[in-house]
Protein backbone atom coordinates (compact mmCIF):
# COMPACT_ATOMS: atom_id res chain seq x y z
CA UNK A 1 0.00 0.00 0.00
CA UNK A 2 1.29 3.40 -1.25
CA UNK A 3 2.31 5.50 1.78
CA UNK A 4 -0.05 8.38 0.89
CA UNK A 5 -2.53 6.11 0.81
CA UNK A 6 -1.94 4.50 4.88
CA UNK A 7 -1.72 7.73 5.67
CA UNK A 8 -4.79 9.04 4.43
CA UNK A 9 -6.63 6.01 6.20
CA UNK A 10 -5.50 6.40 9.10
CA UNK A 11 -6.70 10.05 8.66
CA UNK A 12 -9.84 9.17 7.87
CA UNK A 13 -10.51 6.67 10.62
CA UNK A 14 -8.99 8.69 13.44
CA UNK A 15 -11.69 11.28 12.18
CA UNK A 16 -15.07 8.65 11.77
CA UNK A 17 -14.55 6.93 14.82
CA UNK A 18 -18.10 5.60 14.43
CA UNK A 19 -16.75 4.48 10.85
CA UNK A 20 -17.33 0.87 9.53
CA UNK A 21 -13.23 -0.04 10.60
CA UNK A 22 -13.60 -2.77 13.29
CA UNK A 23 -12.88 -1.77 16.39
CA UNK A 24 -9.95 -2.79 18.85
CA UNK A 25 -9.45 -2.34 22.54
CA UNK A 26 -6.32 -1.61 24.16
CA UNK A 27 -5.95 -2.58 27.94
CA UNK A 28 -3.03 -1.50 30.25
CA UNK A 29 -2.80 -1.31 33.72
CA UNK A 30 -2.59 2.45 34.16
CA UNK A 31 -2.23 5.37 31.79
CA UNK A 32 1.05 5.77 31.38
CA UNK A 33 1.95 2.61 29.78
CA UNK A 34 0.43 4.19 26.50
CA UNK A 35 3.85 6.46 26.77
CA UNK A 36 5.88 3.52 25.88
CA UNK A 37 6.63 3.08 22.12
CA UNK A 38 5.90 -0.34 21.88
CA UNK A 39 2.12 0.29 22.74
CA UNK A 40 1.55 3.49 21.46
CA UNK A 41 3.09 2.90 18.16
CA UNK A 42 0.63 -0.23 17.96
CA UNK A 43 -2.24 1.90 18.61
CA UNK A 44 -1.57 5.05 16.08
CA UNK A 45 -0.36 2.84 13.45
CA UNK A 46 -3.46 0.96 12.75
CA UNK A 47 -4.66 1.03 9.31
CA UNK A 48 -7.80 -1.31 9.11
CA UNK A 49 -8.94 -1.08 12.97
CA UNK A 50 -10.23 1.51 14.53
CA UNK A 51 -8.11 1.82 18.04
CA UNK A 52 -9.84 2.53 21.43
CA UNK A 53 -8.21 2.58 25.01
CA UNK A 54 -8.78 1.18 29.08
CA UNK A 55 -7.05 1.49 31.63
CA UNK A 56 -7.90 0.78 35.50
CA UNK A 57 -5.32 3.66 37.59
CA UNK A 58 -4.50 6.56 36.40
CA UNK A 59 -0.78 7.92 37.41
CA UNK A 60 0.87 11.68 37.29
CA UNK A 61 4.10 10.83 37.66
CA UNK A 62 6.74 12.30 34.61
CA UNK A 63 8.44 9.62 33.70
CA UNK A 64 6.08 6.71 34.58
CA UNK A 65 5.58 4.38 32.13
CA UNK A 66 7.61 5.64 28.82
CA UNK A 67 9.02 8.21 27.80
CA UNK A 68 6.72 8.84 24.88
CA UNK A 69 3.93 12.00 24.68
CA UNK A 70 0.69 10.38 24.43
CA UNK A 71 -2.94 11.92 25.56
CA UNK A 72 -5.25 9.43 23.60
CA UNK A 73 -6.83 12.31 22.36
CA UNK A 74 -8.60 10.95 19.21
CA UNK A 75 -9.66 8.08 20.92
CA UNK A 76 -12.43 6.58 22.81
CA UNK A 77 -11.52 5.58 26.27
CA UNK A 78 -12.77 4.07 29.65
CA UNK A 79 -10.85 5.05 32.70
CA UNK A 80 -12.06 2.94 35.27
CA UNK A 81 -9.95 4.90 38.15
CA UNK A 82 -13.13 7.81 37.82
CA UNK A 83 -16.05 7.21 39.88
CA UNK A 84 -14.51 4.76 42.07
CA UNK A 85 -16.62 3.04 45.30
CA UNK A 86 -14.91 1.83 48.31
CA UNK A 87 -15.09 -2.03 46.81
CA UNK A 88 -13.96 -0.83 43.34
CA UNK A 89 -10.45 0.43 45.78
CA UNK A 90 -10.38 -2.35 48.30
CA UNK A 91 -10.20 -5.32 45.06
CA UNK A 92 -7.09 -3.56 43.24
CA UNK A 93 -5.34 -2.03 46.41
CA UNK A 94 -5.05 -5.74 47.96
CA UNK A 95 -6.14 -8.63 45.50
CA UNK A 96 -5.29 -6.58 42.22
CA UNK A 97 -8.56 -7.32 40.98
CA UNK A 98 -11.58 -5.72 38.94
CA UNK A 99 -14.98 -5.05 41.02
CA UNK A 100 -18.38 -7.09 39.53
CA UNK A 101 -19.01 -2.94 38.52
CA UNK A 102 -16.48 -2.62 36.56
CA UNK A 103 -16.07 -5.96 34.41
CA UNK A 104 -19.80 -4.52 33.94
CA UNK A 105 -18.99 -1.20 33.13
CA UNK A 106 -16.18 -2.64 30.64
CA UNK A 107 -18.56 -5.25 28.95
CA UNK A 108 -21.06 -2.31 28.40
CA UNK A 109 -18.16 -0.50 26.99
CA UNK A 110 -17.35 -2.89 24.81
CA UNK A 111 -20.66 -3.38 23.44
CA UNK A 112 -21.44 0.29 23.02
CA UNK A 113 -18.16 0.68 20.51
CA UNK A 114 -18.60 -2.49 18.86
CA UNK A 115 -15.40 -3.11 19.67
CA UNK A 116 -14.16 -6.72 17.30
CA UNK A 117 -11.29 -8.03 19.60
CA UNK A 118 -9.66 -6.80 22.73
CA UNK A 119 -5.55 -6.46 22.71
CA UNK A 120 -3.91 -6.50 26.47
CA UNK A 121 -0.61 -5.34 26.81
CA UNK A 122 1.42 -7.42 29.54
CA UNK A 123 0.90 -10.50 30.71
CA UNK A 124 0.75 -9.66 34.52
CA UNK A 125 -1.75 -6.77 33.61
CA UNK A 126 -3.86 -9.41 31.31
CA UNK A 127 -4.28 -11.40 34.79
CA UNK A 128 -5.95 -8.90 36.45
CA UNK A 129 -8.51 -8.34 33.98
CA UNK A 130 -8.99 -12.42 33.88
CA UNK A 131 -12.91 -12.48 35.63
CA UNK A 132 -13.62 -10.29 32.22
CA UNK A 133 -11.38 -12.82 29.94
CA UNK A 134 -14.08 -15.42 30.81
CA UNK A 135 -17.09 -13.46 29.83
CA UNK A 136 -16.10 -12.17 26.45
CA UNK A 137 -17.64 -12.74 23.53
CA UNK A 138 -14.96 -12.15 21.31
CA UNK A 139 -11.39 -12.67 20.18
CA UNK A 140 -8.61 -11.82 22.48
CA UNK A 141 -4.97 -11.80 22.23
CA UNK A 142 -1.93 -10.68 24.85
CA UNK A 143 1.57 -9.42 24.14
CA UNK A 144 4.17 -10.10 26.50
CA UNK A 145 7.30 -7.77 26.75
CA UNK A 146 9.89 -8.89 29.03
CA UNK A 147 10.23 -9.19 32.27
CA UNK A 148 6.22 -10.77 32.55
CA UNK A 149 7.36 -13.91 30.93
CA UNK A 150 11.66 -14.07 32.12
CA UNK A 151 11.27 -13.61 35.83
CA UNK A 152 7.81 -13.20 37.20
CA UNK A 153 6.65 -17.13 36.18
CA UNK A 154 9.40 -17.96 39.05
CA UNK A 155 8.43 -15.46 41.88
CA UNK A 156 6.61 -16.08 44.61
CA UNK A 157 8.11 -19.87 44.43
CA UNK A 158 6.69 -20.60 41.44
CA UNK A 159 3.12 -19.03 42.02
CA UNK A 160 4.12 -16.73 39.51
CA UNK A 161 3.58 -19.70 36.26
CA UNK A 162 0.65 -20.56 38.35
CA UNK A 163 -0.89 -16.93 38.25
CA UNK A 164 -0.37 -16.89 33.97
CA UNK A 165 -2.05 -20.32 33.37
CA UNK A 166 -4.75 -19.58 35.29
CA UNK A 167 -5.78 -16.00 34.67
CA UNK A 168 -4.27 -15.80 30.57
CA UNK A 169 -3.17 -18.50 28.79
CA UNK A 170 -6.16 -20.60 29.64
CA UNK A 171 -8.85 -17.96 28.36
CA UNK A 172 -7.29 -15.61 25.59
CA UNK A 173 -7.42 -16.78 22.12
CA UNK A 174 -3.46 -15.74 21.24
CA UNK A 175 -0.64 -14.86 23.15
CA UNK A 176 2.44 -12.94 21.38
CA UNK A 177 5.78 -13.52 21.40
CA UNK A 178 8.24 -11.04 20.13
CA UNK A 179 10.90 -13.47 19.33
CA UNK A 180 11.40 -17.39 18.93
CA UNK A 181 13.09 -17.14 22.70
CA UNK A 182 10.29 -15.43 24.30
CA UNK A 183 8.04 -18.49 22.75
CA UNK A 184 10.31 -21.11 24.72
CA UNK A 185 9.77 -18.85 27.63
CA UNK A 186 6.26 -18.57 27.69
CA UNK A 187 6.02 -22.85 27.04
CA UNK A 188 8.47 -23.08 29.87
CA UNK A 189 5.47 -21.14 31.82
CA UNK A 190 2.94 -23.09 30.91
CA UNK A 191 1.12 -21.81 27.93
CA UNK A 192 0.11 -24.34 25.70
CA UNK A 193 2.02 -24.31 21.77
CA UNK A 194 -0.91 -23.66 19.90
CA UNK A 195 -1.64 -20.61 21.09
CA UNK A 196 1.62 -18.54 20.63
CA UNK A 197 2.36 -16.23 18.20
CA UNK A 198 5.78 -14.94 17.19
CA UNK A 199 5.27 -11.44 16.17
CA UNK A 200 7.56 -8.51 16.62
CA UNK A 201 5.34 -5.43 17.05
CA UNK A 202 8.19 -2.96 14.98
CA UNK A 203 9.84 -0.13 14.93
CA UNK A 204 8.95 3.11 12.73
CA UNK A 205 12.25 3.44 10.66
CA UNK A 206 11.14 6.38 8.99
CA UNK A 207 11.36 8.42 12.27
CA UNK A 208 14.94 7.41 12.84
CA UNK A 209 16.28 7.02 9.45
CA UNK A 210 18.81 8.97 8.38
CA UNK A 211 21.72 9.12 5.61
CA UNK A 212 24.78 8.47 7.00
CA UNK A 213 28.89 8.77 6.41
CA UNK A 214 30.98 6.99 7.63
CA UNK A 215 34.35 8.87 7.73
CA UNK A 216 37.43 8.54 9.74
CA UNK A 217 37.41 10.61 13.08
CA UNK A 218 40.10 11.56 15.60
CA UNK A 219 37.77 10.87 17.89
CA UNK A 220 34.44 8.59 17.83
CA UNK A 221 31.01 8.80 19.82
CA UNK A 222 29.48 5.73 21.02
CA UNK A 223 25.80 6.07 22.04
CA UNK A 224 23.41 4.03 24.35
CA UNK A 225 20.23 4.84 24.83
CA UNK A 226 18.31 2.87 27.56
CA UNK A 227 16.57 2.78 31.28
CA UNK A 228 19.29 2.89 33.83
CA UNK A 229 18.27 -0.71 35.13
CA UNK A 230 20.52 -3.82 35.31
CA UNK A 231 19.03 -6.13 32.01
CA UNK A 232 20.38 -2.76 30.10
CA UNK A 233 23.79 -3.72 30.85
CA UNK A 234 25.26 -0.35 31.70
CA UNK A 235 27.88 -2.04 34.27
CA UNK A 236 28.82 -4.50 32.02
CA UNK A 237 29.80 -1.79 29.50
CA UNK A 238 31.43 0.72 31.91
CA UNK A 239 33.99 -2.57 32.91
CA UNK A 240 34.49 -2.49 28.92
CA UNK A 241 35.42 0.75 28.48
CA UNK A 242 37.25 0.55 31.71
CA UNK A 243 39.31 -1.77 29.66
CA UNK A 244 39.32 -0.36 26.57
CA UNK A 245 41.14 2.94 28.23
CA UNK A 246 43.39 1.11 29.88
CA UNK A 247 44.87 -1.03 26.81
CA UNK A 248 45.94 2.98 25.48
CA UNK A 249 42.44 3.69 23.57
CA UNK A 250 41.03 6.76 24.75
CA UNK A 251 39.97 8.36 21.04
CA UNK A 252 36.22 7.96 22.20
CA UNK A 253 33.08 9.45 24.61
CA UNK A 254 30.13 7.60 25.66
CA UNK A 255 26.90 9.73 25.61
CA UNK A 256 24.48 7.52 27.90
CA UNK A 257 20.66 8.58 26.83
CA UNK A 258 18.55 7.17 30.04
CA UNK A 259 17.47 7.80 33.47
CA UNK A 260 16.64 5.00 36.59
CA UNK A 261 17.27 3.72 39.94
CA UNK A 262 21.56 3.04 38.45
CA UNK A 263 22.23 6.49 38.01
CA UNK A 264 24.27 6.98 41.18
CA UNK A 265 25.96 3.92 41.50
CA UNK A 266 26.96 4.24 37.28
CA UNK A 267 28.42 7.40 38.00
CA UNK A 268 30.50 6.65 41.35
CA UNK A 269 31.34 3.57 39.17
CA UNK A 270 32.77 6.45 36.20
CA UNK A 271 34.56 8.42 39.17
CA UNK A 272 36.70 5.46 39.92
CA UNK A 273 37.34 3.91 37.58
CA UNK A 274 38.49 7.19 35.50
CA UNK A 275 35.97 7.56 32.86
CA UNK A 276 34.36 10.27 34.01
CA UNK A 277 35.80 12.47 31.46
CA UNK A 278 34.30 10.06 28.59
CA UNK A 279 31.26 9.44 29.77
CA UNK A 280 28.10 12.25 29.64
CA UNK A 281 25.24 11.50 31.30
CA UNK A 282 22.50 13.41 29.21
CA UNK A 283 19.34 12.04 31.16
CA UNK A 284 15.87 10.72 29.86
CA UNK A 285 14.85 12.18 26.23
CA UNK A 286 11.67 12.28 25.04
CA UNK A 287 11.02 9.52 22.41
CA UNK A 288 10.90 10.45 18.91
CA UNK A 289 11.93 13.95 20.19
CA UNK A 290 14.51 16.59 17.65
CA UNK A 291 16.79 15.84 21.07
CA UNK A 292 16.60 11.99 20.78
CA UNK A 293 17.16 11.75 16.79
CA UNK A 294 19.60 14.20 17.03
CA UNK A 295 21.62 11.82 19.41
CA UNK A 296 21.34 9.18 16.75
CA UNK A 297 22.46 11.05 14.14
CA UNK A 298 25.74 13.01 16.05
CA UNK A 299 26.45 9.68 17.08
CA UNK A 300 28.92 6.95 15.51
CA UNK A 301 28.63 3.77 17.06
CA UNK A 302 25.47 2.34 19.04
CA UNK A 303 26.44 -0.08 21.60
CA UNK A 304 23.06 -1.99 23.90
CA UNK A 305 24.92 -4.69 25.84
CA UNK A 306 22.00 -6.47 27.54
CA UNK A 307 22.38 -8.60 30.45
CA UNK A 308 19.54 -11.24 32.04
CA UNK A 309 19.37 -9.79 35.92
CA UNK A 310 19.83 -11.37 38.78
CA UNK A 311 16.61 -11.65 39.10
CA UNK A 312 15.46 -13.28 35.85
CA UNK A 313 14.20 -10.11 34.28
CA UNK A 314 15.38 -10.67 30.52
CA UNK A 315 14.73 -7.89 27.78
CA UNK A 316 12.16 -8.23 24.48
CA UNK A 317 13.74 -7.04 21.49
CA UNK A 318 15.26 -3.72 22.74
CA UNK A 319 13.46 -0.75 20.51
CA UNK A 320 16.16 1.20 20.70
CA UNK A 321 18.68 -1.29 19.04
CA UNK A 322 15.92 -1.09 15.81
CA UNK A 323 16.32 2.53 15.86
CA UNK A 324 19.79 2.74 15.96
CA UNK A 325 19.74 0.41 13.17
CA UNK A 326 17.37 2.61 11.07
CA UNK A 327 19.45 5.51 11.71
CA UNK A 328 22.17 3.56 10.06
CA UNK A 329 24.51 3.11 12.98
CA UNK A 330 26.94 0.30 13.65
CA UNK A 331 25.50 -2.17 16.53
CA UNK A 332 27.49 -3.87 19.51
CA UNK A 333 24.50 -5.87 21.52
CA UNK A 334 25.20 -9.46 22.73
CA UNK A 335 23.42 -12.80 22.50
CA UNK A 336 19.98 -11.62 24.98
CA UNK A 337 16.91 -13.05 24.56
CA UNK A 338 15.64 -12.18 21.03
CA UNK A 339 18.29 -9.64 19.54
CA UNK A 340 20.00 -12.42 17.68
CA UNK A 341 17.02 -12.65 15.72
CA UNK A 342 17.48 -9.12 14.27
CA UNK A 343 21.04 -8.97 14.12
CA UNK A 344 23.51 -11.14 12.47
CA UNK A 345 26.65 -11.80 13.34
CA UNK A 346 29.24 -9.80 11.35
CA UNK A 347 26.65 -8.73 8.47
CA UNK A 348 23.99 -6.39 10.61
CA UNK A 349 26.12 -5.66 13.76
CA UNK A 350 28.42 -7.18 16.42
CA UNK A 351 27.25 -9.74 19.52
CA UNK A 352 29.37 -10.15 22.52
CA UNK A 353 28.14 -12.88 25.53
CA UNK A 354 26.83 -11.49 28.31
CA UNK A 355 29.70 -10.32 30.62
CA UNK A 356 32.19 -11.05 27.93
CA UNK A 357 34.06 -8.04 29.18
CA UNK A 358 37.19 -8.99 26.74
CA UNK A 359 34.76 -9.49 23.97
CA UNK A 360 32.33 -6.51 23.80
CA UNK A 361 36.06 -4.23 24.48
CA UNK A 362 37.66 -6.38 20.90
CA UNK A 363 34.26 -5.27 18.63
CA UNK A 364 34.69 -1.92 20.97
CA UNK A 365 38.21 -1.28 19.47
CA UNK A 366 37.79 -2.91 16.08
CA UNK A 367 34.84 -0.17 15.00
CA UNK A 368 36.60 2.32 16.56
CA UNK A 369 39.96 1.63 14.89
CA UNK A 370 37.74 0.15 11.21
CA UNK A 371 35.90 2.66 9.61
CA UNK A 372 34.84 0.84 6.52
CA UNK A 373 33.34 -2.26 9.18
CA UNK A 374 31.53 0.64 10.44
CA UNK A 375 30.26 1.60 7.09
CA UNK A 376 29.59 -2.10 5.99
CA UNK A 377 27.32 -2.62 9.47
CA UNK A 378 25.92 0.08 9.63
CA UNK A 379 24.51 0.00 6.33
CA UNK A 380 23.57 -3.41 5.95
CA UNK A 381 22.21 -3.27 9.57
CA UNK A 382 19.85 0.27 8.55
CA UNK A 383 18.72 -2.10 5.07
CA UNK A 384 17.29 -5.16 7.34
CA UNK A 385 15.63 -2.66 10.22
CA UNK A 386 13.72 -1.11 7.26
CA UNK A 387 12.70 -4.37 5.34
CA UNK A 388 12.56 -6.68 8.46
CA UNK A 389 11.62 -4.63 11.34
CA UNK A 390 9.95 -1.59 10.34
CA UNK A 391 6.09 -0.80 12.40
CA UNK A 392 4.19 -0.01 9.32
CA UNK A 393 4.52 -3.37 8.02
CA UNK A 394 4.87 -5.44 11.10
CA UNK A 395 1.17 -3.32 11.68
CA UNK A 396 0.23 -5.36 8.29
CA UNK A 397 1.10 -8.59 10.08
CA UNK A 398 -0.61 -7.65 13.54
CA UNK A 399 -4.11 -7.04 11.44
CA UNK A 400 -3.80 -9.77 9.75
CA UNK A 401 -4.01 -11.78 13.06
CA UNK A 402 -6.44 -9.71 14.27
CA UNK A 403 -8.71 -10.32 10.93
CA UNK A 404 -7.81 -15.24 11.44
CA UNK A 405 -8.72 -14.80 15.12
CA UNK A 406 -11.89 -12.48 14.20
CA UNK A 407 -12.96 -14.99 11.33
CA UNK A 408 -12.38 -17.96 13.75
Amino acid sequence: MAQAHRDQLVAEGHKNLRGTLPRVAHFVRKDTQFRASFIQNQVKAHVRYQPVLLWRAQVSKPLDGGYGQFDGAPYPRLDLSRGQRWLDRALFAGPGMLSPRQQRMILEFLREQRVALCHFHYGTDCGMYYPLLRKLKIPSVVSFYGYDCSSFPGRYFGYGAAFLQRRVFRDVSAVFAMSPDMKKDLMAAGCPEEKVIVHYYGTDCRQFFAERQYPPKKELTLLTVASLEPQKGHEFLFRSLSALKQAGTHNWKLRLVGAGRLEEALRLFATRNGLSGHIDFAGALPYGSRELIREYQQADIFVHPSVTAENGDKEGIPGTIVEAMAAGLPVISTYHAGIPYIIEQGRTGLLAEEWDVEGLQLWLLRLIAEPGLRARLGTAGQAFARKHLDLHEKEKELEAIYNQLCAG
